[in-house]
């Protein structure tokens, strides 16, 4: 028993470790300035906009909602190793050549920096945790909450790396909000070569943490005939829902919580998928838009970079902690109950945002951290929904097609704020996030997933 906790403590420590890597996508915000005043100065992209650069971030969600379900193929044919190690170096790949990229174009940029760095997290992204699930099958909320927290908390150590490396002094962006110092931006395409070389020794070490359970423990935890039985559901026509079902239904004491296994043919046809698909679809929107333009905001009221990386690093740290508070929550209560509040707050989070440039960068700080805080959770709540609603044996290609919703979200997050923010405004932009996350709230409600003792999921 020792032996098997210990094990299972290094795997979720091993997917901690590239769930780092993986999460400096959110270093992006952080990295924005440096990068669009490099492009303009050096006259790759002279007339390139905070909000035109969102297309970075934006392809990069595009590229891992494209290919998480891969993870869960080439992991059922290499194992979890092999499979999260190609993701990884692909990701790292796509940042060690944005050093040349940044000094040429910016579409190409959008191809290494964004695409190719999207499509590497998301083969490399869900194994990990499956792996994790795994070992510890009665605590999928926790311990996905655990292993996604490294991803929320990458920034926390890239940020203050990229900020250190590029603008020591503390220098400051001028009156057009950009900076023009050759002594900063000189240094940006050297930083994606020491950040890369970072990701890829993290990585190594992550993977070699990571396996499966033995064997027959796998089979037990994946196979047993508590996952053959039924689950209560609203979707009357669903695979899972008929009388005359071909499964095999084994008889189980009433204590123990049983749920359906389904797999990806059989998961497209429940209107739960859809809820699912559409949720993580309209929060995206949200997370993008903050994850991306936190500083870009910031700096039209505050002229301190140091102290704009502290708030993302914090940010970042709120990021982490959020996915285990809410998936905490979720185990506790339900998905649905978490993910209420969490588009409740992050609603009203979002439509007082712009409150903090009447206060000052004291609130701002505050407020960002929060709103981490809150959405990260949509990246606890979703991986357990998914596990609990349609099993565990097919969870990793499942969840990955749950997240296709992101090559929707990356384009419409990347069009609506370059396009509105002249027209509209900071004020209009948030109001435009907070309603998507209200839409969210409301479908929310749809969501009638129930286990066999009657409960939600």
């Amino acid at each position: 028993m020792v032996n098997r906790r210990l094990r299972a403590i290094l795997v979720i420590c091993g997917g901690v470790c590239i769930h780092l890597t993986l999460g400096t996508i959110y270093t992006f915000g952080n990295m924005s300035p440096y990068i669009t005043s490099y492009m303009r100065k050096y006259n790759v992209e002279k007339n390139l906009q905070y909000t035109d650069s969102v297309w970075i971030f934006a392809c990069s969600g595009m590229g891992q909602g494209a290919s998480m379900f891969l993870g869960g193929v080439l992991e059922k044919k290499i194992g979890p190793r092999l499979a999260t190690l190609l993701g990884s170096l692909f990701m790292s790949l796509g940042v060690f050549l944005s050093y040349f990229t940044v000094k040429y174009s910016f579409p190409l940029l959008v191809l290494t920096y964004g695409l190719m760095i999207g499509l590497g997290i998301g083969v490399a992204y869900a194994v990990p945790m499956a792996c994790a699930m795994r070992w510890l099958p009665d605590r999928r909320g926790l311990v996905n909450g655990f292993v996604v927290a490294g991803f929320g908390g990458g920034a926390f150590i890239f940020d203050q790396v990229q900020t250190a490396f590029i603008n020591p002094k503390n220098q400051k962006v001028g009156d057009d909000k950009f900076f023009h110092q050759s002594d900063v931006l000189d240094k940006v395409p050297d930083c994606f070569l020491l950040l890369g070389g970072c990701y890829v020794a993290m990585q190594l070490l992550g993977c070699l943490l990571l396996s499966n359970p033995p064997q027959s423990e796998s089979l037990q935890n994946v196979n047993s005939p508590v996952e053959r039985r039924p689950i209560l559901s609203s979707d009357e026509n669903s695979p899972e829902s008929s009388s005359d079902t071909d499964q095999d239904v084994s008889i189980v004491s009433p204590d123990v919580e049983v749920e359906r296994t389904l797999s990806p043919g059989e998961m497209l046809q429940t209107r739960e998928f859809y809820i699912l698909w559409f949720i993580l679809l309209l929060n995206g929107q949200g997370v993008l838009f903050i994850s991306t333009l936190y500083k870009a905001y910031g700096v039209t009221f505050i002229n301190d970079d140091v102290f704009l990386a502290l708030v993302g690093s914090f940010a970042a740290v709120f990021n982490a902690m959020g996915r285990i508070m809410w998936g905490y929550l979720a185990d506790k209560t339900s998905f649905k109950v978490a993910m209420v509040l969490l588009n409740g707050t992050f609603t009203i989070l979002i439509l007082t945002l712009g409150l903090t440039k009447l206060v000052g960068k004291g609130l701002f700080f505050v407020w960002v951290c929060l709103i981490f805080l809150t959405f990260s959770g949509n990246f606890s709540l979703m991986p357990t929904a998914t596990s609990k609603s349609f099993g565990q044996a097919h969870y990793v290609i499942n969840y990955g097609l749950v997240f296709t919703s992101q090559v929707v979200t990356g384009p419409i997050g990347a069009i609506l704020p370059s396009q509105l923010q002249s027209s509209i405004g900071w004020y209009g932009l948030f109001f435009m996030v907070a309603s998507f996350s209200f839409m969210s709230l409301l479908l929310t409600l749809l969501f009638k997933v129930k286990n066999s003792k009657g409960k939600d999921i």
